[in-house]
């Protein structure tokens, strides 16, 4: 804590703070070239290095000790953050495999945009409520 300052200003103070250094991390892209691997796999890693970190001090370890005080688990109280862990874990190994059969990270459009199959079917959905059926492509007839 700053001393003599509001926790408002110590607020915008920190965030300012975090904002510049990010602003400054992330302006090394312009400083580095694409080609130079090693750099950019040394950052990646040290980048995870900090999330876990932060995620352990600033998650993990709260939410164990908060388990520990309600005394509900006994020596077990590292089991529901485990879950939680866990969970979470899965949740977002999902999510990465659904995104492409979402449509995700393709062309916005193309991800709205309907399916061949899907398409044909929606016609022929369409066709049917309306009284026509489609036995050929060629030939149309009238339902009665």
């Amino acid at each position: 804590m700053l001393p003599g300052f509001s926790p408002v200003v110590q607020a915008l103070l920190g965030t300012l703070f975090t904002w510049g250094l990010t602003a400054a991390g992330a302006a090394l892209v312009f400083v580095f070239s694409s080609r130079q691997k090693r750099i950019l796999d040394g950052s990646l890693g040290f980048a995870a290095g900090v999330m876990l970190a932060a995620s352990y001090w600033s998650l993990l370890a709260p939410a164990i000790e908060m388990a520990e005080e309600s005394g509900k688990y006994g020596d077990f109280a590292f089991l529901p953050v485990a879950v939680g862990f866990t969970l979470g874990a899965l949740f977002v190994y999902i999510a990465d495999l659904m995104m492409p059969v979402l449509g995700v990270g393709t062309d916005p459009h193309m991800a709205l945009a309907l399916q061949p199959d899907a398409k044909l079917a929606k016609e022929k959905k369409k066709n049917s409520m309306a009284g026509l059926c489609e036995e050929d492509e060629d030939e149309l007839s009238i339902r009665i």
